[in-house]
């Protein structure tokens, strides 16, 4: 009679177990793959320092360490049965290097405009959240945020919309 119980205990504590884990924020319980698509088979260092926004090293570097210190937990080798958060930034090209317009502006500069979040799950009974698209905007049409600071927006909003929405946090502002 005893091992019945306890054998029952075992199976409440663990179905309990795993339920928490499905209703946890995806990349915190467990460690997922996160993967940057550059598009066109680029990678970051396609988009060395430019005189305005950076470089596509400092935007990989800034949002994995700001998710990391959320407590994210990312590896960057394919796991099999492991969900992927894809991040696929949108760049633009010939954006003006100035702050300011003025008479014959240089055009030479690249930005980040956009930044689309995706979630894959191998897993049946692990659901993968939604897709996400981050504007990198600012109030004129041709400025945009610097690659580090849009990288430190983007992670506060993937943040806010699997985690800290349910807190009732305040919604993360873009910083022009």
């Amino acid at each position: 009679m005893k091992f019945r119980t306890l054998v029952a205990a075992a199976a409440v504590a663990l179905t309990a177990g795993v339920a928490r884990a499905q209703d946890a924020v995806p990349c915190k319980a467990l460690t997922c793959v996160l993967t940057l698509d550059w598009g066109g088979s680029k990678t970051a260092a396609d988009y060395p320092p430019d005189k305005r926004y950076g470089s596509g090293d400092d935007f990989e570097q800034k949002i994995k360490a700001v998710l990391t210190a959320r407590g994210f937990r990312f590896t960057d080798k394919p796991n099999e049965g492991a969900m992927t958060m894809y991040l696929r930034p949108t760049m633009k090209s010939r954006v003006m290097c100035d702050q300011m317009a003025g008479v014959n502006p240089e055009m030479a500069c690249t930005a980040m405009t956009a930044l689309a979040v995706n979630f894959t799950s191998p897993d049946k009974t692990m659901k993968a959240p939604g897709a996400m698209r981050i504007s990198n905007r600012c109030a004129a049409g041709d400025i945009y945020m610097l690659n580090t600071v849009f990288a430190q927006y983007s992670a506060d909003m993937i943040w806010y919309q699997l985690e800290g929405q349910a807190q009732k946090a305040d919604k993360p502002i873009s910083n022009c």
